[in-house]
């Protein structure tokens, strides 16, 4: 079992419970090859239906989720068979599929996979082996294939304008061997064993390291995703040190770790993360699928989690490897390496609403959220229950004043009833600097300072 250790207050470790399920719904399993193992999962849909394709010794299970009390296998793509041949990822783009693998042989490469006669079929229509013949992971943005882990180590950058016949616009070896990549806006995030890169990929044909992070001692930067507002990187270390880091990108040229480590408190390793919204969706090998709230990514709270791998966690590598929430129907995929797919629904935590009886009595000015921001932030307060002349209502100010001491903006300035609101603070035409916003309610005063960072 790991130690816990607190660092000061952004540390999180959370003890999941074993096997219990916490805010998700099985709606249906399939195990196809119960003799083989299985990797990587990925979603598409296409005419109303959804299909899951999933990595399995020799080949891709195309398996339609439409129904997701049955699972139905449509196709099987055969893949390479030389060790490790169980290891593939999948994307999709357009109405193809691209797999990678890092078997070896007879068969190696990107293969292509054309999806347009689903549910009835799907067919391999080509396999580039031009520059690489095995890879650990693939990404696509914007009509580009970004694919790591390969023969060379580094990042092979492949335009699909031709979607089934790839040609390759650059190499990328600066970060040595890349182990994951996700890409948005022109800027690839690589998850380079030791470091997490930033790289300017704008230029197809020449990739430039931007920066990396620090490289902490006896972990592995294994993959990663942005946030929403795509400020804040997620990050998954799989050597079951950490596990999950958060970084603050809000300056691109430093890498600012705000969250230096997030355990669910069981001994399982972690191995990938996707986000949406405001949560985290993480594939967690013996803890199955746990989903982080991120609404604060400085403080990851979970609000989910389903055991695909109930017994107890032993610090190995082996239960949920996948999992995709981005389906239109809100069903999430996970593929867990032995038992094969599950379809589940996640359902956040509803937050209880208090009793109109039960009086609020706490005055609070919550710190901005995000801090330091650009260009706008959030600010949380409550008001209590102050009862005057049989009226509930507070008269309420919430102001913004510069440091010396000049008026900026009034955010609010009414009657308002108890409760707990949040307000936004639009800064664009502001200079960089500290602010510092007022809250006045009856005959109490609140303050916090905000820093401006552009």
């Amino acid at each position: 079992m790991k130690k816990l250790v607190i660092l000061c207050s952004i540390i999180s470790i959370f003890a999941i419970g074993e096997s219990v399920p916490q805010n998700v719904d099985l709606l249906g399993s399939l195990n196809p090859y119960p003799n083989l193992d299985y990797t990587d999962i990925w979603g598409y849909s296409a005419a109303g239906r959804e299909y899951a394709f999933m990595g399995v010794t020799g080949g891709t299970s195309i398996i339609d989720v439409t129904n997701p009390a049955s699972p139905v296998e449509v196709d099987f793509i055969a893949g390479p068979l030389a060790p490790p041949y169980e290891w593939r990822d999948i994307k999709t783009h357009l109405n193809f599929a691209y797999i990678i693998c890092e078997g070896i042989g007879a068969g190696s490469g990107l293969q292509i996979v054309d999806l347009s006669y689903l549910p009835d079929s799907a067919s391999l229509v080509n396999t580039y082996d031009n520059t690489f013949t095995s890879a650990h992971n693939i990404y696509i943005a914007d009509g580009y294939a970004y694919v790591v882990g390969t023969d060379l180590g580094g990042m092979h950058i492949l335009d699909l304008g031709l979607p089934n016949n790839p040609i390759e616009t650059a190499y990328y070896s600066s970060s040595g061997y890349i182990h994951d990549v996700y890409v948005w806006n022109d800027t690839a995030y690589a998850s380079s064993n030791n470091t997490y890169d930033l790289v300017d990929v704008t230029n197809k044909n020449n990739p430039q390291l931007i920066s990396a992070s620090i490289n902490i001692p006896g972990t592995y930067a294994h993959s990663g995703w942005l946030t929403e507002d795509k400020r804040y990187f997620i990050a998954t270390e799989e050597f079951n040190v950490r596990d999950i880091l958060v970084f603050d990108l809000v300056d691109r040229s430093t890498w600012d770790l705000v969250v230096p480590e997030w355990q669910t408190g069981s001994n399982s390793p972690v191995h990938n993360v996707f986000v949406l919204d405001d949560y985290a969706h993480i594939s967690y090998y013996e803890d199955g699928y746990v989903v982080l709230d991120i609404s604060n990514p400085q403080l990851p709270q979970i609000a989910g989690q389903y055991d695909t791998h109930p017994g107890g966690s032993l610090g190995l590598y082996t239960g949920a490897w996948g999992v995709y929430p981005y389906l239109p129907s809100g069903n999430i995929l996970i593929s867990d390496m032995v038992t094969g797919l599950y379809v589940v629904k996640f359902n956040p935590p509803v937050t209880e609403v208090e009793n109109e009886l039960e009086q609020i009595n706490t005055f609070q000015l919550e710190q901005n959220y995000p801090n330091p921001f650009n260009p706008s932030t959030k600010i949380k307060f409550t008001i209590p229950f102050l009862e005057t002349n049989g009226n509930a209502d507070v008269f309420t100010t919430l102001k913004v004043y510069d440091v010396l001491g000049n008026e900026v903006t009034t955010l609010l300035n009414e009657n308002k009833p108890s409760g707990t609101y949040e307000v936004n603070f639009e800064a664009e035409n502001l200079p960089s600097g500290v602010y510092i916003a007022q809250l006045r309610a009856a005959n109490q005063v609140k303050t916090i300072k905000m820093s401006l960072v552009k």
